[in-house]
């Protein structure tokens, strides 16, 4: 028995393997009566508990052998030493030039340094949240972060809005309700914070932006292709060409904002759409002066329905967690091009890294919109509560079985 030293706070790999010998040699013990042994055996600062001696038991032909505990601790840290040094050289990099970067960017060139550097899968690590932290401490780096304010909304005005959105979207079937809401797109800007030792001087930020019009039905089974608007007619990446040529429903105002105008020609395009399929539906829109119907535009198979005021950050199914999921994945492919862009930039031959042309921004909009789930639409809408619950839940049923 071993009482002098340093007490333990865990069992070593030896140690487990020696429990495990110990059972072998005593099957009748209890875990009890090995948790006692151990506790005793190794000098541990507290008796395991029975799950712990358990655990141990029941994997231990699963525990690797000494040899292959003393390959790991010498090839795994050297290899991840190499990954980490060559990391802190390409933050300090990025910091020395001003290029903004977040804790994903770092996550992912770290990923593609084991890469580099041959590093097993089997023999990386997962660079988690956790390990960027300690990343960041160990190197003396840290992220400064701007807050906003979030408004509040009355609960009873909440209440007597669903109450009316209930009644209004009663008389549909779940595939047939629509919600359409706009939201801006800053394809060109930076990050407003970054991961450094120092503090870096900020740098002006692109204000070009884009409106994306984005429209679902209640079951998630339709994704209707956004909507564009920007402020150039004809953008010069478009090289002449119209927003149809390219493949968008792109329109374009003064502010780049919707407008009456555009609003009404969304109308128009989703009414024909409609008719084509024998389908009358309800849309649902925020009450933005922008969003009013032209009395000249006929509307035979879509009804408008506005929301209650001051109660759509509650009631609007697309505030409810779809933009949220849409502007999510965008902001993977973007910081995936600012990845790539990064060693252009150290070399001299980039000096904006996250301008990027408006076409090819729309695109990475049309990809991100495709790839938010069925299952993430639906729970949204069940989420606000303005919609039946097992309808809504059965028609995204339907949906997926594709007998729509």
């Amino acid at each position: 028995m071993s009482s002098q030293g340093k007490m333990k706070m865990r069992m070593t790999l030896t140690d487990k393997h020696a429990l495990c010998t110990e059972s072998a040699s005593r099957p009748t013990a209890t875990y009890n009566e090995l948790a006692a042994w151990a506790f005793q055996t190794f000098n541990l600062a507290t008796t395991p508990t029975k799950a712990t001696i358990g655990n141990i038991l029941k994997r231990h032909r699963d525990l690797p052998t000494r040899a292959d505990s003393k390959a790991r601790s010498i090839d795994r840290p050297v290899k991840l030493h190499e990954v980490e040094t060559k990391l802190v050289e390409w933050v300090l990099r990025c910091e020395e030039l001003g290029v903004c970067i977040t804790g994903e960017l770092i996550r992912q060139q770290a990923k593609s340094y084991c890469q580099e550097l041959g590093v097993p899968s089997s023999r990386s690590i997962a660079f988690s949240k956790g390990w960027l932290f300690k990343f960041q401490q160990k190197h003396g780096l840290s992220c400064k972060t701007q807050h906003g304010e979030a408004a509040s909304v009355a609960p009873e005005a909440v209440r007597q809005g669903r109450k009316a959105m209930l009644n209004a979207t009663g008389g549909y079937s779940a595939r047939n309700i629509y919600n359409m809401d706009e939201t801006a797109f800053f394809y060109c800007m930076s990050p407003h914070r970054s991961i450094t030792r120092n503090r870096v001087p900020g740098s002006k930020k692109s204000k070009k932006r884009i409106t994306v019009a984005l429209t679902t039905n209640s079951d998630g089974s339709d994704h209707v292709e956004p909507l564009f608007i920007g402020t150039a007619a004809r953008p010069r990446c478009f090289r002449g060409r119209s927003g149809d040529d390219m493949g968008f429903d792109y329109h374009a105002s003064k502010k780049g904002w919707m407008t009456g105008a555009i609003f009404s020609a969304y109308l128009s395009s989703l009414n024909k759409r409609m008719i084509d399929e024998g389908r009358k539906v309800l849309l649902l829109v925020d009450n933005a002066p922008s969003h009013t119907v032209d009395d000249e535009v006929r509307l035979e198979n879509v009804k408008v329905q506005m929301l209650p005021k001051n109660t759509t950050a509650h009631l609007q199914p697309q505030d409810a967690g779809v933009i949220a999921s849409f502007k999510a994945k965008l902001k993977q492919r973007k910081l995936k091009n600012a990845l790539d862009q990064i060693d252009m930039v150290m070399r001299g031959r980039q000096d904006r890294l996250y301008e990027v042309p408006l076409d090819e921004a729309m695109a990475w909009a049309k990809e991100a919109w495709r790839s938010v789930s069925q299952t993430t639409v639906s729970n949204c809408w069940a989420r606000t509560g303005i919609v039946d619950g097992d309808l809504s839940a059965f028609g995204a049923q339907v949906a997926e079985l594709g007998f729509e």
